[in-house]
């Protein structure tokens, strides 16, 4: 009789066995397409992660990692099916995961789970970013110019922001640490956890509209122009006023906090 240890290691064995044969099924796609510095990029992606860094002068270097999620022969057929698509060049460049050419099975079959996606993407500074996605992580870091995100319980952490923000979740977890703000943001959220990092002498306009169930905290002191306590409308203005942040959620959360 095999003891407790030997059936652990027999265990782990089978276990990095399958993650080896895991490994060998990822897909790598590489593109490096012009794009203007004052272009625009978007991503559409569905489970996986989104790593997006901002650099000096023109151009898109678009790295694309293709995972199974599963080992069983339906979720390693539906990686090898799954596509990712990177166009345009110039004014604007498309990245998306394509799922069109996975063959659908009867409604009694199994079809699998469909596959992680990783992104890795270098992009210029100042060109504009907007982000579609479902269940991801993502990193985005050093842009400057307006960013646009949607994400369906999806993870969302930036830093060194420079420019407006038009962001909407549903049970996501976001955090946006800003260099200055200097122009809007508007931000949405169902149940989910909003988080902005800003600059202790950041001058702007509060208009926040706290459902029954939501939560709003603020390290900054606001001049109220109108009040409907923790829960309610909020308008007011931090250091005499600026750009406007706008919030809406029903049971989700907001904290402005000073870095």
């Amino acid at each position: 009789m095999k003891g407790f240890g030997e059936v652990t290691a027999l265990v782990l064995a089978g276990s990095l066995a399958a993650a080896g044969a895991w490994a060998d099924e990822a897909r790598e796609i590489k593109k490096v397409l012009p794009l203007d510095a004052d272009g625009s990029l978007s991503v559409e992606a569905y489970k996986g992660s989104i790593t997006v860094t901002g650099a000096a002068g023109a151009g898109a270097s678009v790295e694309a990692r293709i995972v199974p999620d599963g080992d069983d022969e339906a979720s390693l057929r539906r990686a090898k099916e799954t596509d990712v698509r990177i166009e345009g060049g110039g004014r604007s460049v498309s990245v998306r995961t394509d799922d069109s050419h996975v063959r659908r099975q009867s409604w009694f079959s199994d079809e699998g789970s469909a596959p992680m996606v990783h992104y890795t993407i270098r992009m210029p500074a100042t060109a504009r970013l907007s982000v579609n996605d479902y269940k991801s992580a993502t990193r985005l870091s050093g842009l400057k110019s307006d960013l646009t995100v949607k994400t369906y319980k999806g993870t969302v952490d930036v830093s060194g922001h420079e420019g407006a923000v038009s962001l909407e979740t549903y049970k996501g977890e976001v955090t946006i640490a800003f260099v200055a703000l200097s122009k809007p943001v508007r931000l949405e959220t169902y149940k989910g956890e909003i988080g902005l990092r800003l600059p202790a002498a950041s001058a702007f306009e509060l208009d926040a509209d706290i459902g029954r169930k939501g939560d709003f905290h603020s390290d900054f002191d606001v001049v109220m122009r109108s009040h409907g306590g923790s829960h309610g409308r909020i308008h007011g203005t931090v250091n005499g006023g600026g750009p406007k942040i706008s919030f809406e959620t029903d049971k989700g959360s907001l904290r402005l906090v000073k870095q």
